[in-house]
């Protein structure tokens, strides 16, 4: 099949074929996600383990050295690095490219259950996944309005269960860290002087209320054809439970009483705060920040909208009662949008001076309309393949774009200025387009493919460096 002859002689089968392209383009040009740099896999995952008090070298001593011991066989594991401070530990194990992040993550849990008897103070470890595409899109303060004294580290547990769960149901919204909130805890401050009249200690006093506030199962009792599981239910809840707490019972052997020692004998039980860990400060104001990190391949534009419309929801509604108000102070769509715009505008004046200059030198109106209008269709058409391949709409790709339409402007100017010399020759427009597309075709798509084949080692590359520039390749 002659492509060019029929492309000729089917113009309606071209414009039609040409109106899908665009059709299809603006239709992807929607779902592609905006954002400001293309997503970086960077497989990294993050243990620690909390233990207050204690020192780093007891921390590296009971803790991070048996956890390297059991993490270092890892499958796929590049790097693995560590860090003891003071009250916690930290472990960094950096994956190949290639490896499958859920199956790391199950590996990495299944080997920290093999270290067990961590001390008594410390917490479990936890489980983090790192990248560059965790950098928060959106930062908040939190400050008092007028007329409220009290503290702003108080409202640890209204931002978790009001601001936070709103701004986690934005879609595209992944996680909102918060920093410089407390929240409420049950408090038991003891007497030195009481304890020591009662003989009593601290582990004493710690080893009760453990006892009291667990479950424990004793087994099961069988009757007939039924089966009873024995379980005994212990959780503190109120200021009452726990000064009911027994710490020691003595039983007089003549008068047979019992003496008994509780918690509220020796201790005072009430809500208090955890201690701040962060202290931040907004324009001379005590203030609490938090962030926005946004879901892997969502709409910046969209997320942020979403976002903005959560805040105004909030400050309308929920925040004027608690005296509070939430500020927005960084705002990743700015940036987004002065990139992109950079880019678009030199896309727009470099296909003007493009047809300008070929106007200036083919003096031909028809010939610069044609090219005008391959850039265009050319562009809107690679947004197709961008979003069959999941890419997004970004500085690099908006470059590779900018590159591209050189390369679709160099090849119309050399299909016309051939069509125009056999134009010139006196040929019909019909041959003149045949025989001028005939005759260069070849040395059209052999420069374009030259093109093509240096940048495709960069699709198969998995290096970040690859990952990175992988939307210049696709456009």
């Amino acid at each position: 099949m002659n492509l060019i002859k029929l492309s000729i002689e089917r113009p309606i089968a071209v414009m039609a074929a040409v109106l899908m392209i665009i059709m299809f383009g603006l239709v992807a040009l929607n779902t592609i996600p905006i954002q400001l740099t293309p997503d970086v896999r960077k497989p990294l995952i993050s243990v620690r383990t909390n233990w207050i008090g204690a020192a780093p070298a007891e921390i590296e001593r009971e803790i991070i050295n048996r956890q390297e011991e059991v993490l270092r066989g890892l499958e796929g594991l590049d790097e693995m690095s560590s860090r003891s401070l003071d009250g916690s530990g930290s472990i960094s194990l950096e994956f190949s490219v290639s490896q499958d992040m859920d199956k790391a993550l199950l590996l990495v849990a299944n080997r920290l259950d093999r270290v067990g008897d961590y001390p008594a103070e410390a917490d479990q470890p936890t489980l983090d996944t790192a990248g560059s595409e965790d950098r928060p899109i959106a930062w908040f303060t939190l400050t008092r309005t007028e007329g409220n004294e009290r503290d702003i580290h108080t409202y640890g547990d209204f931002i978790e269960d009001v601001i936070q769960d709103r701004l986690e149901r934005v879609p595209g919204v992944a996680l909102v860290n918060v920093y410089g909130g407390n929240k409420r805890q049950m408090e038991v401050v003891v007497d030195p002087a009481k304890m020591a009249r009662y003989g009593l200690t601290v582990p004493m006093v710690v080893g009760a209320l453990s006892s009291a506030n667990s479950s424990v199962s004793a087994g099961d009792i069988e009757e007939g054809k039924r089966r009873y599981v024995v379980r005994t239910e212990g959780e503190l809840t109120s200021v009452t439970q726990v000064e009911s707490v027994v710490i020691r019972s003595i039983v007089d052997a003549q008068s047979g009483n019992v003496a008994r020692v509780t918690v509220g004998d020796i201790a005072r039980v009430g809500f208090g705060y955890k201690k701040s860990s962060a202290t931040i400060r907004r324009e001379g104001r005590p203030a609490i920040a938090m962030n926005t990190v946004r879901e892997t391949g969502a709409n910046v534009i969209d997320t942020m909208n979403g976002i903005r419309a959560a805040v105004k929801e909030l400050n309308e509604l929920n925040l004027p009662g608690e005296k509070l108000v939430l500020d927005q102070v960084y705002d990743e769509t700015i940036y987004i949008n002065s990139a992109i715009e950079l880019v678009q505008q030199n896309i727009y004046i470099g296909g003007s001076l493009a047809a300008l200059v070929l106007f200036l030198f083919l003096r031909s109106g028809s010939a610069t309309l044609i090219v005008s209008l391959a850039i265009p269709v050319s562009v809107v058409g690679s947004f197709v393949a961008m979003a069959a391949m999941g890419r997004s709409i970004n500085v690099i790709s908006l470059a590779g774009i900018a590159f591209a339409v050189g390369m679709v402007v160099d090849a119309a100017i050399v299909v016309l200025e051939n069509i125009y010399r056999l134009r010139q020759e006196g040929k019909p427009v019909a041959v003149a387009a045949y025989l001028g597309a005939q005759q260069v075709w070849g040395a059209v798509l052999v420069s374009a493919l030259t093109t093509v084949l240096v940048f495709t080692p960069i699709l198969i590359m998995e290096l970040e460096i690859g990952q990175l520039f992988r939307d210049i390749a696709v456009a």
